[in-house]
This record gives C-alpha cells, sequence and structure tokens, in this order.
C-alpha cells in the first residue's frame, strides 16, 4: 500500500506515540467531552464506530471510512508499516472490493474510556473467514488497538494497530 521502503516502528516507539497520543487528546478534547449525545458516547456508540468501519473495510467503502477516520488518523499495520489516513484511503479509493466477501467478526473486545470519555480505547481479535473454493474457508485472526476521540459530536478515529495472530495460538 505504500511506496518506498516501508517505516517499521519497534514496540517501545509505538507505546511511546500511543501515550503521547493519549496526553494530547486528553488536553484538547475537554470541551467536546461536555457536549454530544449521551446515547452515542458509551460503548455501545464506539462499537457501532467500530462495526462500520470493519464492515466499509469489506465492501472497500472510502466514503465510509472518510467519516470515520479523522484527518490526523495513522495505522501501525500487521506487517509493521506506518500507514497515513491518506494511504488508506487512497488504497481502498482505488481497489475493488473482492467478489466474495469475507465473514467478520469480532472477539475478546474491551472498550475503555479516557479524559472524560472523550477518548476511547478499543482492542480484540477480528476473525475473517474467507471462502476457497471448493475446500472450505480459512480463517485468519488480528489483535487490533483502535483509538477514537469523541469530536464534533460523534466518535472519529485517530490511531490503530493491527498484530497479526498466527494460525494454533
Amino acid at each position: 500500500m505504500t511506496t518506498g521502503t516501508p517505516r517499521v516502528f519497534n514496540r517501545g516507539t509505538t507505546a511511546f506515540a500511543l501515550a503521547a497520543l493519549v496526553a494530547s487528546f486528553a488536553a484538547t478534547t475537554q470541551i467536546a467531552a461536555q457536549t454530544g449525545s449521551t446515547a452515542e458516547r458509551n460503548a455501545d456508540g464506539v462499537m457501532k464506530v467500530e462495526r462500520e468501519w470493519l464492515d466499509a473495510l469489506r465492501r472497500h467503502d472510502a466514503r465510509t471510512l472518510d467519516r470515520i477516520l479523522a484527518s490526523e488518523w495513522t495505522d501501525n499495520d500487521w506487517q509493521g508499516r506506518l500507514l497515513t489516513r491518506a494511504e488508506y484511503l487512497g488504497y481502498f479509493s482505488r481497489t475493488a472490493a473482492p467478489s466474495a466477501l469475507p465473514a467478520q467478526r469480532f472477539a475478546e473486545t474491551n472498550v475503555r474510556f479516557f479524559a472524560n470519555g472523550a477518548l476511547a480505547i478499543v482492542t480484540g481479535l477480528v476473525i475473517s473467514d474467507a471462502p476457497i473454493s471448493t475446500r472450505g474457508k480459512i480463517a485468519s485472526r488480528s489483535r487490533f488497538t483502535d483509538v477514537f476521540v469523541w469530536r464534533d459530536g460523534r466518535w472519529q478515529g485517530v490511531f490503530a494497530q493491527e498484530t497479526h495472530v498466527p494460525e494454533g495460538e
């Protein structure tokens, strides 16, 4: 998805970046924490956005992804690359969705709130079942961490990280 040499970050760099992100949004979202619908500023509201995001990925729906992801969003993908929002949206804009969409589901999901409920961190497992001709299907699993801020009356993704879970683990 990126051109040139992939930028690889170690766990220390990722942890530092995540901590800095949490600290900066804790300070800048205090006012946003006091506005908006309380009905959506809870775990159900965050998970609704997570499901919309997962469905948009399956369908390569760049318009929905554009709505969900904040302008400063970045992703440490499962291959260790740091992707910008523009790179991510560009990929889903120029590639068609597969003809047989994989069935995907969340497992082991946990939502935690910080900064008066203006920042949410979602962790869990995404399981994808992709059909393989007549032999059945193959499953892949990825652990994820997604960070959202409550801004402009809605949850917006600001950071994501995925880690591939090898078969049998």
